[in-house]
């Protein structure tokens, strides 16, 4: 017979994945170390977050990464993510996130396709896949969709924004319903700061702001500040072998505490 305190436990999980699922599952280094905004990430990680970026890509690409909290050493957040060129010079990317701590856990799987509509205009669709898992207890199933514009406006500025579950669909896990809108500024090659204001309709809007700084054609540093709750984030990227790039992130959440991260991507240096 199952014991009423464990019940509780789970069901109590369950619930706080509500605020957890979809789109605020853990998704790659660079995202989680650059302030959580899209404009700001290189690799395949905009294959989850903004798949509109794509379609600005002229190769395919891949990033895997893995996350751990202190304090939580059972609770593990992995992501990983690869997206390829079509004939038609589309890109079509997939995602697969997973976070997981003993007893309970996440995970969602996406599909993208990027299309450049006009010269400075691309869109992005996403659809995924989420499911949640406790002991004792049945799995949960929900889908959802999202659309993604991204809009080089030229070669110093760049805007984005971003819808997800724009119908307010509630399933099983009450996915949210969300939207950010953001600007990139890129001063040189070597600097580019973004600010990107994200809206929960369950919650008040958060800011967010980051900094990519290449010092080194090979070496890249991150900062990033959010809001509602507060966030610090910070990370480091080193290019290997020209094709390549090792990367570290840590971050700190008002709420949650510290997380470290660290990932590997496809990455062509100039």
């Amino acid at each position: 017979m199952i014991r009423l305190p464990f019940v509780l436990f789970l069901s109590f999980l369950v619930q706080l994945s509500i605020a957890q699922s979809g789109p605020n599952l853990f998704s790659g280094t660079g995202y989680l170390s650059n302030g959580q905004i899209g404009l700001l990430l290189e690799d395949a990680e905009a294959g989850i977050v903004l798949p509109a970026m794509l379609a600005e890509r002229t190769t395919g690409g891949w990033e895997v990464g893995a996350s751990k909290r202190t304090g939580l050493t059972d609770l593990t957040e992995l992501a990983a993510s690869a997206h390829i060129k079509l004939p038609w010079k589309d890109q079509i990317a997939i995602g697969v996130q997973h976070t997981g701590i003993d007893g309970f856990s996440e995970q969602r799987i996406t599909l993208s396709y990027a299309r450049r509509l006009f010269e400075k205009l691309n869109l992005g669709v996403q659809f995924d896949l989420n499911r949640n898992t406790a002991e004792e207890l049945d799995d949960l199933y929900a889908t959802s969709w999202s659309v993604s514009i991204h809009a080089p406006l030229m070669k110093e500025l760049s805007m984005s924004a971003w819808i997800y579950n724009p119908l307010g669909d509630i399933g099983t896990l009450d996915l949210p319903s969300m939207a950010r809108v953001g600007i990139l500024y890129k001063p040189s090659d070597k600097v580019g700061v973004a600010v990107e204001v994200e809206k929960d309709w369950r919650h008040i809007a958060r800011f967010k702001a980051g900094i990519n700084y290449r010092i080194h054609p090979r070496l890249a540093i991150r900062w990033g500040v959010g809001t509602e709750p507060g966030i610090i984030n910070a990370g480091i990227s080193w290019n290997l072998l020209q094709n390549m790039a090792l990367s570290g992130g840590w971050r700190y959440h008002s709420q949650l505490g510290s997380s470290l991260s660290a990932g590997l991507s496809s990455f062509k240096y100039k």
